[in-house]
């Protein structure tokens, strides 16, 4: 019955004794600092790993060394001529399109940049918690939406991959993107692995507060149908008071 246990942010939070160091975006820092570009790379993951986990710059030099054996990184392909300003950095973390993995994943990325099939040594897991810029979910090099196949252009949100040691073993998960389950990128390549969609994968998720609930509500065209409402009600409640008036006369 042996099988395998992946940690979500929070999984520590009701376990004794495990105490996790939340990963907060440093204030006042410029998005070139070391400062900055740590916390948005090791946004990548969860808090327990990324907390610990080497964390490399755009040109691959190293801004924290880890203990853990996982690395972060940017993963966006342009790299810094991304930058709409070279001295301002990344616009946000999402743009770095930042990514962390153990050495079992750096060798199938390693696979995927040299466009050669990877040889791993064992399954994979690598997290992108603040998702990617987009793929064409059928070719493994098609980078940009104008190149993609009809409808197969797909801008993930916070999402785990499974990078397997044998591409073929993907083969019987479904390769639809829009179903909401674990689903095969590439499928039918040597660089087929599984996607595994976290919460907010396919946009924002957002809940109103009761003051922005009210100004949604008073606004066009809530408020007309809000207006309408009360006027059927109350042309009910009347109707209902005439009727009772009459029934009570009869009765008495």
């Amino acid at each position: 019955f042996a099988h395998l246990m992946i940690p979500f942010p929070g999984y520590y939070d009701n376990v004794p004794g495990v105490t996790v160091e939340p990963n907060v975006e440093p204030a006042n820092e410029s998005h070139v600092s070391a400062a900055w570009q740590v916390w948005a790379y090791t946004s990548a993951a969860p808090d327990f790993l990324g907390n610990k986990a080497t964390v490399l710059d755009p040109d691959s030099k190293v801004l924290r060394g880890g203990t853990n054996g996982w690395t972060c990184m940017p993963a966006n392909p342009q790299g810094k001529k991304a930058w709409a300003d070279p001295k301002a950095g990344w616009a946000s973390a999402r743009e770095a399109a930042p990514v962390c993995f153990d050495a079992a994943g750096l060798d199938w990325m390693k696979g995927w940049m040299a466009r050669k099939k990877p040889l791993m040594k064992r399954d994979a897991f690598v997290w992108m918690l603040q998702g990617d810029l987009g793929f064409d979910n059928t070719d493994p090099f098609v980078t940009s939406k104008e190149e993609a196949g009809p409808d197969q252009w797909i801008e993930s949100g916070p999402h785990l991959m499974m990078f397997p040691k044998d591409p073929a073993s993907t083969d019987a998960f479904t390769s639809d993107f829009t179903a909401g389950e674990p689903y095969t990128m590439f499928p039918g390549t040597d660089f087929a692995h599984l996607m595994i969609p976290a919460s907010g994968y396919y946009g924002e998720e957002t809940t109103l507060s009761p003051e922005e609930l009210l100004d949604l509500l008073m606004s066009p065209p809530y408020i007309y149908i809000l207006a309408a409402l009360v006027l059927l009600l109350a042309s009910g409640a009347l109707a209902g008071g005439r009727g009772g008036s009459k029934a009570g006369t009869q009765l008495a």
